[in-house]
């Protein structure tokens, strides 16, 4: 690349950084208001401050008073104002009308707060609709479901409006597309996806506060991702003092399961402290079966079917603990550890039969005996500095280690079409992937006036996988490497990235906000076998555009464009080989390139009812695990293959009632068109297909404290790439009973009631010789009990409203 082209880049950067603080120089000052919170005898430190439109009452901005009970509004525009103070324990008091003029500051009389209350305890409770539509994503709140009491959080995303967990190819995708980008708390994981549903598995739904679909994602986070983002939000609490909750299951189905967890927070001054530990133990039988047919040479149909009785145990820690401090009022520095350890074990049964014109010409017998353990550290460091009541600097760091290791003992015995035992085959591979992430970011926010608010930030990640891969065949005597299937792969990659974007308010009922994101890849992959197999280095821009329009307190509308990037996992595309069964093969593909799309969405509002139309258009679409049949080898391939093009249309409705005071519904429906263009053996084919989801869950007040839960989830036929899906369904239901606040929750589940969830599907591409059928039975019906109490400090006390740098990394992507 020349230098003038470097030169373009760096402009462009600088350029993207700096134009928000162009604006800001170029604003206008306006009024400012200050004042003083006290009661009969002294000051009253942290009080709610509000201030309000004295023509219509209407909400302007909100603040705390500070240790001297002081308080300040700045850059107010002229009109008339009061002010109303509150704080637990006293009455409310509302300061006299006053009018602002001139970009003056003004002096508000000292607000007097009446004579406290005496409370001998304060609880506040907060109900919490299940699903709460925002402008740009669904909100999922976890705690108010009956049904996710001790769950993991891979069900309850399988549970979740628009969401399709496959569990065979480990592929999460939201509203009918592929590339959906994980996180936590708001920071992006960037494990391969495979690894991100693995540690899924292993996370416990009682941990998690809520989650986030997003379908279209602002400027301020990554352009990764056709699909949107999935953001899981863990539980912290802001009370003063030790509190914290802890939760216990045991449950049977096809075998037992066990999901426990703690999590606690310590506030007090300046010091906050929080963390929780869950472990989950489960061994739920699987049944896989596989069927192909195909001609072979010499024109003879040829069917082999496979059916693997899978018997698996899973074991998982996973903690996390964090320390924020604040250094002052306005300087917040943090710290966050984290790690968990998940270990698979299998032994497998998987008998084999080939017939040969509808006769049988052979048998075989598989018997696998497989671990899988990953295992992660990670930490944060935090800060967050407040230059003004609605403005903040923040940096973040992260580092990140994963190590993967997968040893794997194959014996297959093979028969002859009568049974009788020909050949015994004895085969062990291994695979251990250690992976290094490093992540520094920066994010600027500044509300200018009431009209305008900027945002920028920049961005490193510096991502470092090893993969390597040994496949060794027994001749009798010792084990000799295969080395057609043996590798070592070397993964370098870098992403920087730089951001804008401007909030501005048109007018009271017109708000829009901009933004565009620059982001620059370089990408290198080393074989030992092959050399130099991907060295790429590319830069994009993602604009990004929403205009949201509020007609009245009922009916809102929201616009919305952005452009995305989906890169391949080095999984993708590492060239190892790793088999499924001495004929069917995981491959890794250098060949294929990153995918761009383009989405168009339109939503509206009517009170609770939501319509969401969206349109994608995505050109190099990464289809994983799309199948090949190998003729001259006679092997079946899963590989992940660029799509010519994928273009998807959704229609989404919302549609919550509630029926009689103990009956109420959360209802959403999904609508979806795809249609793919894809080239093979250089003919092009098109497939098209309309699928809907249907999402339904009815909750039930039985008596004081007794509720109950019932969910239906239907997803119609669906593609991925080149292979479609059969129809799947479940129903779920649970009874929760408060046994008081001295003594927390017991909650019964039936997950899965008709044992239906089931994944089937196949590929058709005669071009290919390729016909397939193929079925996964991941999870069985499964009765489950669950006992949570909470403990510590149950007392609402006034407490410093402090945004850790932690919480702000989650709360700036509302």
């Amino acid at each position: 690349m020349t230098f003038r082209h470097y030169a373009k880049k760096e402009s462009l950067i600088f350029g993207l950084l700096f134009f928000p603080l162009f604006i800001q120089m170029t604003a206008f000052s306006q009024n400012n208001i200050q004042g003083k919170v006290v009661g009969k005898e002294s000051v009253i430190s942290f009080a709610n401050t509000i201030l309000y439109n004295a023509i219509d009452s209407s909400f302007v901005k909100g603040n705390l008073s500070d240790e001297n009970g002081q308080y300040t509004f700045n850059k107010i525009k002229d009109g008339s104002y009061y002010v109303t103070a509150s704080m637990m324990g006293f009455t409310n008091v509302s300061s006299q009308v006053f009018e602002l003029s001139n970009g003056v500051t003004f002096n508000v009389p000292d607000i007097v707060l009446g004579e406290q209350i005496v409370l001998d305890e304060v609880l506040v409770k907060v109900e919490k609709p299940l699903y709460e539509q925002k402008v740009d994503r669904m909100v999922i709140n976890v705690e108010s479901s009956i049904l996710s009491a001790g769950s993991t959080a891979l069900e309850v995303l399988e549970r979740s409006p628009g969401v399709m967990v496959n569990r065979q190819n480990s592929n999460i995708s939201l509203t009918g597309k592929n590339g959906v980008t994980i996180m936590i708390n708001g920071k992006i994981s960037y494990l391969p996806q495979a690894s991100i549903v693995q540690i899924l598995e292993g996370m416990s739904s009682d941990n998690i506060q809520s989650i986030e679909l997003i379908t279209t994602p602002p400027a301020n986070l990554d352009a990764e991702g056709n699909a949107g983002f999935i953001n899981i939000v863990m539980k912290e609490r802001s009370d003063v003092g030790l509190n914290g909750s802890y939760s216990l299951s045991a449950g049977v189905g096809n075998g037992a399961t066990t999901n426990n967890n703690i999590n606690f927070n310590y506030r007090k001054n300046k010091i906050n402290v929080y963390g929780n530990y869950s472990f989950l133990l489960r061994s739920q039988g699987q049944v896989f079966a596989f069927s192909r047919t195909y001609l072979d040479e010499n024109d003879d149909l040829i069917n082999l079917s496979t059916v693997s009785d899978r018997d698996p145990i899973q074991r998982n820690h996973n903690a996390r603990i964090g320390l924020d401090y604040s250094i002052s009022e306005k300087t917040i520095i943090g710290m966050i550890v984290s790690g968990y350890d998940n270990k698979w074990t299998m032994d497998a049964v998987t008998p084999s039969e080939t017939m040969t014109n509808g006769t049988t010409s052979s048998l075989s017998e598989l018997l696998i005996d497989e671990r899988n353990q990953l295992s992660n550290i990670g930490t944060n460091f935090n800060m967050k500095h407040n230059f003004k009541e609605d403005g903040f600097f923040s940096i973040d760091y992260d580092f990140l280690y994963y190590y993967n290791e997968n040893p794997t003992n194959y014996v297959n015995n093979y028969y002859d079409s009568s049974g009788n035992f020909v050949v015994e085959e004895l085969i062990k591979s291994n695979k251990t992937t250690p992976i290094n992430i490093s992540v520094v970011a920066a994010d600027y926010s500044n509300q200018i006036n009431d009209k305008i608010k900027i945002e920028a930030g920049a961005k490193g990640a510096f991502s470092n996988f090893e993969n390597d891969v040994s496949v060794e065949n027994f001749d009798g005597q010792d084990y000799i490497e295969d080395p057609t299937l043996t590798n070592f792969s070397n993964l370098d990659e870098r992403i920087l990235a730089a951001y804008t974007s401007v909030d501005y308010k048109i007018s009271d009922k017109l708000n829009a906000k901009i933004g565009l994101r620059f982001e620059h890849t370089d990408s290198k992959l080393d074989s030992d076998k092959d050399g130099v197999v991907v060295d790429r280095s590319f830069g994009e821009l993602f604009p990004s555009a929403f205009f949201t329009y509020t007609l009245n307190d009922s009916l809102n509308m929201n616009v919305s464009y952005s452009r995305r990037i989906t890169r391949p996992t080095f999984n993708q595309m590492a060239p190892f080989v790793i088999f499924f069964d001495p004929n069917t093969f995981f491959a890794g593909n250098p060949a294929i390139q990153p995918a761009i799309s383009n989405a168009f969405k339109f939503g509206a509002n009517y009170k609770s009812l939501v319509l969401s139309l969206q349109y994608t258009m995505e050109n190099g679409t990464i289809a994983r695990f799309q199948e090949r049949f190998d003729e001259e080898n006679q092997r079946l391939i899963f590989i992940a293959d660029n799509l010519d093009e994928l273009n998807t249309f959704s229609l989404t409705l919302g549609l919550p009632f509630k029926i009689t005071h103990w009956w109420k519904t959360q209802n959403t429906l999904i609508f979806l068109n795809t249609r793919i263009l894809n080239t093979i053996n250089e003919s092009q084919y098109e497939q098209k297909l309309n699928s809907f989801n249907i999402n339904s869950t009815q909750s039930f007040t039985i008596a004081d404290n007794l509720t109950a839960e019932v969910n239906f989830n239907y997803n119609s036929p669906q593609l991925f790439g080149s292979l479609k899906i059969e129809s799947t369904y479940f129903l779920n239901v649970g009874i929760q009973k408060k046994l008081g606040e001295k003594w927390g929750t017991l909650r019964f589940n039936v997950n899965d009631i008709f044992d239906s969830y089931e994944f089937r599907g196949g590929t058709d591409i005669p071009e290919e010789n390729l016909n397939t059928s193929n079925s996964f039975d991941f999870s069985n019906r499964t009765f489950l009990l669950t006992y949570t109490r909470s403990f510590g400090n149950k007392k609402l006390k006034s407490a410093r409203d402090r945004q850790t740098g932690a919480e702000e990394e989650r709360r700036r992507v509302n």
